[in-house]
Order: structure tokens, then C-alpha cells, then sequence
């Protein structure tokens, strides 16, 4: 596996926590590999301050170990899924931001309320149904509430973000939680509006046909 690969994933993964978006060894990380039908992810159960990138195993799609020491990512069969289902997607992120949490525990989607959740995730960010950690349900559950979006709720769980690269589905993890504090706060009063009917329409429109050969990057800064 390329060590640019294991050294993305460990950038990404240090950086999701020093940004607050999971703490301890929580969520995962992954990058498509070279080999059809692998995968780079992090270990189960190891501090990202520990990490280091010999400590990122490959495993096929399915969880079987084909490179390195450590113990897979509980949620390998959530990240093989999402691969087998969307060929153009390079890497996958699956964190616990507190405001997106939130609006999972409420089975809450994000409803299109900015052009750049359009233009960049594809239109609202859906709720998977339940189904519990690690498990084919989840995998299932998430790949058909991702649809060809760029991230999706898990239910009582947290998000899952898709990119091009570990860094740009780190960008699209902070794009959803940056929305669901919008939303947390404005559904909380009166007179939230949602984004015209016509103008989503067309700026889903201009997702898709950027999805077509990539996902897009997400917004610098966002």
C-alpha cells in the first residue's frame, strides 16, 4: 500500500481529533487502495495521537486482512460497502461531531438550506436507519441513505463523509457539522426557510455532473 495513502489517513485522523470532531480512538478512516476490492484503514481501539502509519492496515472490502499487524477498524465492512457502491469515491470518514450526533440521535436529516450543501454534498444529508456498530445492517443501511451524496447521518451514531482523499472527506465531515449547527439553531425558531425547489434542482444537477467522474472538492475553510 502506498505510504502516501497510510500518511493521509494519519494526517486526517489527527486532525479530526485536535478539531474536536471524535476523541479518543472513536471513529475511522480509510483510503481506496491500489488492488481492487482493498482498502487502508485505521486500527480498532488506537489513540490518534499513537498512530502512526505502520499502524494502518489493508484488508479487502469484506475485512480480511491483507497487510499489517494491527486489528481493523470495527467499521471495515461500513467503509467496504460504500467502495463496492460508489466506485468513484477514494476515501471515507465516519466521525462523531457533536451537532450532526445530535441530529442523529433525533433522526433529524439537514435539509437543503445552503447552495453549498447542494453544490458539494449532493442535497440533504439523510438519516440511515438503526442498525448497531460494525454490523452488515449499518453497511446497508448507510450505502442506501448515502445514495450518490457526499455524506450521510447514521442514526443515534454520528456522520459519514466520502472524498476523493482522507483530507477531502475531512473537509466534507467539517461542511455537514458546520450545517447542523445552522439547522440546530434555526429550527429552533420560527420561519426557517429551505432553499427554493428550482435552485436546488439545478445546483444537484451541478453535483451530479461533477459525480459523474469524481466527488466535488468541498468549500475551503468550510
Amino acid at each position: 500500500m502506498p505510504q502516501e495513502l497510510r500518511d493521509a489517513i494519519v494526517a486526517a485522523g489527527q486532525s479530526m481529533l485536535a478539531e474536536g470532531l471524535v476523541i479518543g480512538s472513536a471513529g475511522n478512516i480509510s483510503a481506496r487502495g491500489p488492488v481492487p476490492g482493498t482498502m487502508c484503514i485505521t486500527p480498532s481501539r488506537m489513540s490518534y495521537k499513537a498512530m502512526t502509519p505502520a499502524h494502518v492496515v489493508t484488508v479487502t472490502f469484506e475485512g480480511d486482512p491483507v497487510e499489517g499487524a494491527s486489528l481493523p477498524s470495527s467499521e471495515s465492512l461500513l467503509h467496504g460497502a460504500i467502495y463496492r457502491a460508489r466506485p468513484e469515491v477514494r476515501a471515507v470518514l465516519h466521525a462523531h461531531p457533536i451537532f450532526a450526533s445530535v441530529l442523529a440521535v433525533r433522526h433529524e436529516r439537514i435539509p437543503p438550506i445552503a447552495d453549498e450543501q447542494v453544490v458539494y454534498l449532493g442535497g440533504a444529508v439523510e438519516v440511515s436507519a438503526y442498525a448497531p456498530p460494525g454490523s452488515d445492517g449499518l453497511a446497508r443501511n448507510a450505502v442506501q441513505a448515502l445514495g450518490p451524496r457526499a455524506a450521510v447521518l447514521l442514526a443515534n451514531h454520528g456522520t459519514v463523509a466520502v472524498g476523493g482523499s482522507p483530507e477531502h472527506a475531512l473537509e466534507i465531515t467539517r461542511l455537514v457539522e458546520r450545517l447542523a449547527r445552522i439547522w440546530y439553531f434555526a429550527a429552533a425558531r420560527p420561519g426557517a426557510q429551505m432553499l427554493p425547489d428550482d435552485l436546488v434542482a439545478a445546483e444537484t444537477e451541478l453535483y451530479a455532473m461533477l459525480h459523474r467522474s469524481e466527488v466535488p472538492d468541498a468549500p475551503e475553510g468550510s
